[in-house]
């Protein structure tokens, strides 16, 4: 029992120095690329949808106490599309779609460093209470919000390895 936890120590011990010696380095560690993403100050509409992207963002990215060197301006479009007709020929589940048109720019600066553009959608049933139809909806706009943040957020990750040419 015990020869096999050495092993297992020494196997987990070689697999990470040799990790470290093809240059492997972590995306979300201390000094991963991700760290980089912090520094990004985030900008959107006025809108419910906004604030809810605004706030997936910056939890997505950690962004909440940065130093602010780049700014992400997003304009978001939301539409609302009737999927399922009931046989009382009511419309009883909707899907939130997002569309989210994006550019980060260098603090100061008026030409984007990056530009792009990501989505999200989240489905709801429609109740007959409208308070629950409310709550719905809503829950359905915040899961949206998530995913075009996380989509976002891949994407900026992405554009960082690239820029580094690894």
């Amino acid at each position: 029992m015990r020869m096999r936890r050495t092993l297992l120590a020494s196997l987990a011990l070689t697999a990470t120095l040799g990790l470290g010696a093809c240059g492997f380095t972590p995306m979300y560690g201390q000094d991963g690329r991700a760290a980089v993403l912090s520094d990004i100050a985030v900008v959107t509409g006025e809108e419910r949808i906004d604030f809810l992207l605004q706030q997936a963002l910056l939890d997505a990215m950690d962004a909440r106490h940065g130093r602010e060197l780049y700014q992400l301006r997003a304009e978001v479009r939301q539409s609302s599309i009737p999927l399922g007709i009931g046989a009382d020929a009511v419309v009883r589940r909707y899907t939130i779609r997002l569309r989210v048109d994006y550019a980060v720019y260098r603090t100061g600066e008026i030409d984007p460093v990056l530009t792009g553009r990501a989505s999200g959608s989240a489905s709801y049933d429609l109740s007959n209470s409208p308070y629950s139809a409310l709550v719905s909806e809503q829950d359905a706009e915040e899961r949206a919000a998530d995913m075009a943040a996380e989509q976002i957020t891949a994407q900026l990750l992405r554009a960082l390895h690239n820029m580094d040419g690894s």
